[in-house]
Order: C-alpha cells, then sequence, then structure tokens
C-alpha cells in the first residue's frame, strides 16, 4: 500500500469499509425505498392515509393506498418546492432530499481525446443549468487559483442570472487535469486544484458537457449536487481505444482511461483501490491492479488517475473518502464493441475493423445509491433494415449477486463477485433482478457497427439508476447542434407521463418486463434542442441520446440518489 499526503498529514484514520449493517430495505432515515409516494424533487417515501404527498412540485392528499389524492396546493408561488408534502423554500428543500436537483455542483474537465486532426482536449467544454423554479436563479461559478497544497484562493469565473423556465450555457476555460501544458504532454495521472464549484440561490440542475458543441469526440456527464455525494464508490468504466502505441508515432497514442476524484470539504481523506494498472504522474507512483494508495484532498484538488497498458479498462475501482467527493469515470476515446461476439452488420466486412471512437465520461454515484432491480431501455436505432445492438456491462459491487435479466442464454442468469464485470449485449428493452445490488452500465457502438444509419452516432457512455430511484419528475436540458435528439422513457404501463404539459407524440413505444410485481414499457421519443420538463402520475426514468454525423451523447436525465444500500466493506 502506498500512502500520500498532498495537502495535509494524515492525522485521522481514513474512513473505509462499511457505512452500518442495515438490510438493503431501509434507507438510513427508515424509509421503505418504493412505498408508494413522492416527497419532493420525486423522492419516493412512505405515506399513509390522512398524510400529504408530492407529486412533482404539487401537494396532495394521502389515500388509503399510499398514492395520490386530491390536489392540495402547488408550492410556486414565491419558488417553493414540495419536500414530503410541505412546501419548503428552495435551497433548503433540496439539501434535505438526495437527487439531481440542488444548489451546489462540482464540475471538472475531464480528460478528452487529442490528435494531430481532432484536439477535442483543448475544444470549449462546460455546463448546461436548468432553472424550473418560480424565482430568478442566481448563479456563479468559481475556481481555486491557489497552487496545489495552499490554502484556496476562489476566484469568480463567471455569474449568470437565469430566469423560471430557462436554462444557460456557461462555457468554461480549459483546465487539464492529466497535466498537460500544451498538446499532449501531461504524465496522465496528475494531481491538480483545477476543480470548479457552482453554486445557485434556489435549486437547479446541471450538466457537464465536453465538448459543449458537436465534434469529433464528446459525451455528457449529470451532475450531481453536493446533497447527493457520498463516501464509497465502485467504479465501472469501458478498455480505451489506443491502450498501446503499437510501435509507430501518432499524436494522442495511447489514450486512456480514467478515474477522476474532485474533492468539496477541507482535510478529506482518500483511499483508492485501483480496478487496474494505472500510470504514475506527480507524486502518485505506479499502480498494478489491486495496487492502494492514500492522501488527503481539499476543496477543488482533483485526483485524475489514468490507465496504462492492455486493456486500459479502471473497472472495479474502489474510491473511499471521509467527506463527500464527486468522483467521475471514461475515457479520452472509446471504441465499441471490443473483441467478437456481437452481432455484426449485413454489410460488416471482417478485418476492415469498424470507425469510429468517441470520447466517455459519466459521474459516478455513491454505492450507497445502488439498487438490484432495473429496466434497461435500449438507445434509439440508428440503422436503417437492421437493429444495431447495445452493449451492456454488468458489475457486482460489495456482495456476491445472483443476477436474472429477461434477455436469452446465455445472458439469462449469471454470478457476479465484488468488482466483477460481465460484458453482453442486447437489441431490445430489458428488465434486470438481482440478490444484491449491482451496476448497469450502457456502451453505444460504434457507427461501424450500424447499417445505412441516418445519424451515425459514436460510443457513449450512461450508467443506469435502479427503479427504487426513479422520480416522478424531471428537469432536463438537450443540447444544440445535433441531428437528432430522443428521450427514452422507462415507465409502469398504463403510466402518464409528460413532456412540457402535453402527452408526447413523436415516439415508439415496446414492452421491457416485469420487475418489482410491475410491468414496465420503453417510450422512445423525439424532441427538441433547450429545456424540457417531465411529470409523471408514477415513478419513471429517463435517458436523454443525441446523435450526429461523427459522435453522440447520452446521460441519465436525472435520478434521486436515496441512501437504500449500506453496503458491508468493499474488496
Amino acid at each position: 500500500m502506498r500512502s500520500l499526503a498532498w495537502l495535509l498529514p494524515l492525522g485521522l484514520a481514513l474512513a473505509c469499509g462499511s457505512e452500518g449493517r442495515k438490510s438493503f430495505e431501509e434507507d438510513v432515515s427508515g424509509n421503505q425505498p418504493g412505498a408508494g409516494s413522492s416527497g419532493g424533487f420525486g423522492a419516493e417515501q412512505g405515506c399513509g392515509a390522512g398524510g400529504k404527498m408530492c407529486v412533482g412540485n404539487d401537494v396532495h392528499q394521502c389515500t388509503d393506498k399510499g398514492e395520490a389524492g386530491a390536489f392540495v396546493k402547488t408550492c410556486d408561488a414565491t419558488g417553493d418546492f414540495c419536500v414530503a408534502g410541505e412546501c419548503k423554500s428552495g435551497c433548503d428543500a433540496a439539501e434535505q432530499q438526495a437527487s439531481n436537483v440542488g444548489c451546489e455542483f462540482w464540475a471538472v474537465d475531464l480528460d478528452n481525446e487529442y490528435s494531430s486532426f481532432n484536439d477535442a482536449a483543448g475544444a470549449p467544454w462546460g455546463v448546461v443549468v436548468s432553472n424550473f423554479g418560480a424565482a430568478p436563479a442566481q448563479v456563479i461559478v468559481e475556481r481555486n487559483d491557489a497552487p496545489l497544497g495552499a490554502p484556496p484562493v476562489v476566484g469568480h469565473v463567471v455569474t449568470r442570472t437565469i430566469a423560471p423556465g430557462q436554462l444557460a450555457e456557461i462555457e468554461l476555460p480549459t483546465r487539464e487535469v492529466d497535466g498537460s501544458t500544451q498538446a499532449d504532454n501531461g504524465p496522465g495521472t496528475f494531481v491538480s486544484p483545477n476543480g470548479y464549484r457552482i453554486r445557485s440561490s434556489v435549486p437547479v440542475v446541471v450538466y457537464q458537457f465536453n465538448t459543449l458543441r458537436h465534434t469529433f469526440s464528446n459525451d455528457a456527464s449529470l451532475l450531481v449536487p453536493k446533497n447527493g455525494l457520498g463516501l464509497v464508490h465502485r467504479v465501472v468504466g469501458w478498455p480505451t481505444a489506443n491502450p498501446i502505441s503499437g510501435g509507430f508515432a501518432v499524436a494522442g497514442i495511447p489514450d486512456h482511461s480514467f478515474v477522476t476524484i474532485l474533492g468539496t470539504e477541507p482535510n478529506t481523506k482518500i483511499k483508492i483501490v485501483a480496478g487496474g494498472p494505472m500510470v504514475a504522474g506527480g507524486p502518485i507512483p505506479a499502480l498494478p491492479k489491486g495496487g492502494v494508495f492514500e492522501g488527503t484532498i481539499g476543496p477543488f484538488d482533483v485526483i485524475n488517475l489514468e490507465s496504462t497498458g492492455i486493456p486500459g479498462d479502471l473497472s472495479g475501482t474502489i474510491v473511499e473518502a471521509s467527506l463527500p467527493v464527486a468522483v467521475f469515470t471514461g475515457g479520452e476515446r472509446g471504441i465499441a464493441p471490443i473483441g467478437k461476439g456481437v452481432p455484426t452488420p449485413p454489410s460488416y466486412v471482417e478485418g476492415d475493423g469498424h470507425c469510429c471512437t468517441d470520447h466517455l465520461e459519466e459521474q459516478v454515484l455513491p454505492v450507497s445509491s445502488y439498487g438490484r432491480d432495473f429496466v434497461v431501455t435500449r438507445s434509439p436505432i440508428r440503422s436503417r433494415g437492421w437493429v444495431e445492438p447495445d452493449l451492456l456491462r454488468f458489475m457486482g459491487v460489495a456482495a456476491p449477486t445472483e443476477v436474472k435479466t429477461s434477455m436469452p442464454p446465455p445472458f439469462d442468469r449469471f454470478t457476479l463477485q465484488p468488482g466483477e464485470v460481465k460484458d453482453t449485449w442486447t437489441t431490445a428493452d430489458i428488465v434486470v433482478e438481482a440478490t444484491e445490488p449491482l451496476v448497469i452500465a450502457q456502451i453505444l457502438v460504434s457507427q461501424g457497427f450500424t447499417e445505412k444509419a441516418e445519424w451515425s452516432g459514436d460510443p457513449s457512455l450512461t450508467i443506469f439508476p435502479p427503479v427504487d430511484q426513479y422520480r416522478r419528475d424531471y428537469l432536463f436540458q438537450v443540447p444544440p447542434s445535433w441531428q437528432a435528439n430522443f428521450v427514452v422513457i422507462s415507465a409502469e404501463v398504463g403510466a402518464d407521463v409528460k413532456i412540457d404539459g402535453k402527452a408526447p407524440t413523436d415516439c415508439v413505444v415496446a414492452p421491457a418486463g416485469s420487475v418489482k410485481g410491475k410491468t414496465w414499457e420503453a417510450r422512445r421519443c423525439r424532441i427538441g434542442e433547450g429545456a424540457h420538463k417531465m411529470v409523471g402520475d408514477k415513478p419513471f426514468g429517463i435517458v436523454a441520446y443525441g446523435y450526429g454525423s461523427r459522435g453522440s451523447y447520452a446521460f441519465i436525465g436525472g435520478a434521486n440518489v436515496r441512501r437504500i444500500y449500506v453496503a458491508p466493506p468493499l474488496k
């Protein structure tokens, strides 16, 4: 084990392992996951007859079945939000609900591709902030202008006022986290003070886009506010496209996958167990798979860890912290599929390879929010006359788990150990049930695995939330400059889901299967650019997709991050 202290001496014991021993069915406040009513920001909480519950931002009486009854009022007179059947002021309400809605977020310029014809790493990146409240949002973006190890000197980057129902696209300065000062000359693994903090006067939703516009290499991440961040994480990723140079000099090759950790509080103790070999950089030595190192970071500090060698995959990496941190997973470039066993399009010629690579990124949710039951909706089909597969990566978390899916053999049943991954594929929507919480990631195939595609697209990484973290309302945005944009809804059959106050019309509906005693379906809906609000009479999930001639994006449209699982020590 290697021990490092970047800012402060390691004077306190590192918080690691179990956060307790409660059963999966009970969260830290005693609420039963999925128990019938909606607390504010879509959080599901118990509701008995005579009580009140939230449906979106509306207060309703509870029926004797724990469902929404008579309408009481709407919490929008002064920008209030509905929380557990009561109207509460914005940021106070957000602090009480672990979800993707909040008043403080942390963003980072994740490592992207650099090549002689595409400097995506140096291209504009940024965030999009949406305000669906009734009061204007005063939003400020800040950074640390002090060198690593010195007390933070908080510098102002930009301030925006966002009117109710509007969004702001905020381009942010490039701040490399891989140690590069020009081109791609950094070591990859690096420690820097290069994070960003986003603060708002009222609850907002924030997405990070890298790059900000449609380029050859881009993806997007839903940002989790500070009230949803956690202490223990297990990272799922994807192998990098070019893990070795192959004996010739090409700019940007080899490329790397990464795990990136962003501090939010002073004197935060960090322990990392490498899921794959990591390259050395700065004060961090090279680490083999299973290698351990520890350190101390503060707000704005970024630990960027990058892969080395074949296959360039850091899945299974454990990140434990004494105070909340933001954790990201991804890669400079990814290509999919890797290897054989995935259906090929009719025009595919063996040996020709398949174009193209794309940047991958996603924020990792804390282990305490993980679940056992999933509806995994497939991406909107890009091909014509053929259906390209989606790749699915399953990962065990803290305990051995028996996984049951609605896919045909050999993917219908399998066992996962903690940190173990299993790669599968599907052309349909599926449901998944497991005996212990797990992680499910979707990777879009490269355009070379599509057939006569109207929108070619390329790989994107999405990590699905369990149905226990579904919400009744979502605020999300669709970025400009893409040829086609979609939202894919996983909803109970018969559920009433509206987009911007209306029932969606340009949708393709398909059955998904039954899980948790309910029958689910997928609704793939074409959608326009800009801000959108979705509200349903029952909890549902959403994933947003965008396709272009040379790339794609995919991100979950939101989720609760309630503490529904207290894991045993990770190993």
